[in-house]
């Protein structure tokens, strides 16, 4: 597990350019999509060349109608007191990513709810799964939401993510996506209704992934701000490095 890093992590985006200091990625079919449009970098850039590559991704991102400025700084590489105080002047939100690692046969052994059943989403049950995305799609707004359900629409079948639905009583209560390859297996988009919360739902959905994972690790990026690193962290998945991300929204 501890060859897992940042760089295993899936970024659902196309690829416009890569060197040796960043890469980025530009996607115009989803152009509201933070993670899809946004750069990387690989070596921790100097104050001066922040602002010029500030000026570069602003005129790229309204070039595809993009409303939002994204920078990832390199894995484990703190902020000084000066980049904190430029990063809040250009009036950036300052976001800390966690990568956690855990043993699929870790995971396994998580207690289940025996109500709970686990479906793959094929076409027959795609808008099972599209009920419960909305629900946590809406807060960001009713475009964001059109076009993200667009896009699942239009690539779930062909693309690399393997969608899982839970349900309770036939009512489909929550949704995780997997990003299966042969060194790891990656949780995103995890997501539970509120109603159904605290009634074992994560724990079975992860019990399943730990299944399909085997003797793979399972891996997922959290919040460092989010609650929900605490319930991992229970659960046994292990701290494995951080990164910093910068967001600037509504630049149009």
């Amino acid at each position: 597990m501890s060859g897992v890093t940042f760089k295993d992590i899936y970024i659902d985006g196309q690829q416009w350019s890569k060197d040796s200091r960043k890469i980025i990625y530009l996607t115009p079919h989803q152009p509201l999509q933070y993670a899809s449009n946004t750069w990387i970098y690989q070596l921790m850039p100097t104050m001066t060349q922040w602002l010029k590559d500030i000026q570069f991704q602003q005129r790229l991102h309204l070039n595809q109608s993009s409303n939002h400025l994204s920078f990832y700084f390199p894995e484990n590489e703190s902020l000084n007191q000066q980049w904190l105080d430029i990063i809040d002047r250009h009036e950036f939100e300052l976001g800390l990513m966690e990568l956690y690692v855990i043993e699929g046969q870790t995971l396994m052994q998580l207690s289940i709810n025996e109500d709970v059943y686990i479906e793959r989403v094929t076409t027959h049950n795609i808008e099972d799964y599209l009920y419960v995305y909305d629900y946590f799609a809406r807060p960001y707004g009713e475009e964001y939401t059109y076009e993200s359900r667009r896009c699942v629409l239009k690539h779930f079948l062909v693309d690399k993510v393997e969608r899982l639905i839970a349900y309770i009583k036939q009512h489909p209560v929550g949704i995780v996506n997997l990003i299966i390859t042969d060194r790891t297996v990656e949780i995103d988009g995890f997501g539970v209704l509120e109603a159904f919360r605290h009634q074992g739902v994560g724990s079975t959905l992860q019990s399943f992934i730990g299944h399909l994972a085997d003797q793979r690790p399972v891996i997922l990026v959290a919040d460092g701000e989010d609650t929900a690193k605490h319930m991992y962290v229970k659960q046994g998945y292990i701290f494995q490095g951080y990164r910093y991300q910068v967001l600037k929204e509504n630049i149009i």
